[in-house]
């Protein structure tokens, strides 16, 4: 790495079970051979790994005494729960982080495309505070610059002891600490500069991360990740909403492999045919994400409807 490039390391805790798509994953970090991963983990390690991962593995107990005395509060440590302490990654894991000039957090069910293209060394030059996402934090992309003022910021978010306790996701990172940051810049109290003038990954219907059931929509290639259709790069592909429908990866991080498509039920060499593309789009149209969300929603606001009218008639 050049040494006027800032370095960058992102921290990944996660326990379970790898993902399908974990060596697809494990493919596109190895093309960003300038930035680092660290990943806690109680998994099994890969036999071959790229060389910018640097795994520690331990257990959820042993992590949580750590934690706790970290944030000086009692967590319920769940797989989720990490979701509210990704601001406290650089103090929780500092002693990974204090040899880089950018820390940051990510999540798994990501395939990464080029990151210093979007993350140049100008931003990070700029810039204390960098997210994928406008005018928001980002839960699957956000760094901070590695300082004692950041790396502790996330302890001057008002009652967050008390939100690090519920056993519950309380959106820390990408609500509670979006709303102080903004509050800080507003009342010109922010001593760091904040880059979130854009949305970095996939988007759809004024949404990030989520998206149709599309075949073949994605094109990653030799470190590149493209939209087939409209032919925009962007720097990751997040599939949160492909995650349970995401069934095989025909990736093997151990043979060389320099392309592949991402489809919401695969990750896969081949192209489907423009027939199976179609088919699938008509499908979409009746059962596709969208439609699904749209039952899902009634019917959240019918058993709504039903519990008001239940509850009217027991006080009757």
């Amino acid at each position: 790495m050049n040494k006027l490039m800032k370095s960058v390391i992102l921290v990944l805790p996660y326990f379970g079970k790898w993902p399908i798509w974990f060596e697809a994953h494990l493919l596109s970090i190895e093309k960003n051979p300038t930035i680092n991963w660290l990943i806690v983990t109680d998994c099994t390690l890969p036999k071959k790994y790229p060389k910018n991962i640097q795994f520690v593995t331990t257990s959820l107990h042993a992590l949580k005494e750590k934690v706790d005395r970290i944030v000086e509060a009692n967590v319920p440590l769940t797989p989720r729960k990490f979701c509210d302490l990704k601001p406290a990654y650089g103090a929780i894991f500092s002693e990974h982080i204090k040899d880089y000039d950018f820390w940051g957090f990510c999540d798994m069910d990501i395939i990464w495309g080029d990151i210093r293209k979007f993350i140049t060394n100008d931003i990070l030059s700029q810039y204390d505070v960098i997210s994928s996402r406008k005018e928001a934090i980002s839960g699957h992309f956000n760094l901070f610059r590695n300082t004692d003022e950041l790396n502790n910021l996330f302890k001057r978010v008002p009652n967050c002891q008390t939100l690090f306790e519920q056993p519950k996701f309380m959106w820390f990172d990408e609500g509670k600490l979006t709303n102080y940051i903004k509050n800080e810049i507003e009342q010109k109290k922010a001593k760091y500069e904040v880059y979130w003038p854009d949305t970095l990954l996939n988007q759809e219907k004024g949404r990030d991360s989520h998206q149709e059931y599309y075949l073949d929509r994605w094109l990653w290639t030799d470190g590149k990740l493209v939209n087939t259709k409209n032919k925009e790069e962007v720097m990751y592909l997040h599939f949160i909403n492909w995650k349970k429908t995401m069934k095989i990866c025909e990736v093997d991080f151990k043979k060389e492999l320099n392309w592949f498509y991402i489809s919401y039920n695969s990750i896969h060499i081949k192209p489907h045919t423009n027939s199976e593309i179609k088919w699938n789009d008509f499908k979409n149209i009746f059962d596709g994400y969208y439609m699904r969300e749209k039952r899902r929603i009634e019917k959240t606001r019918l058993l709504s409807c039903f519990k008001r009218i239940n509850n009217k008639i027991k006080i009757k």
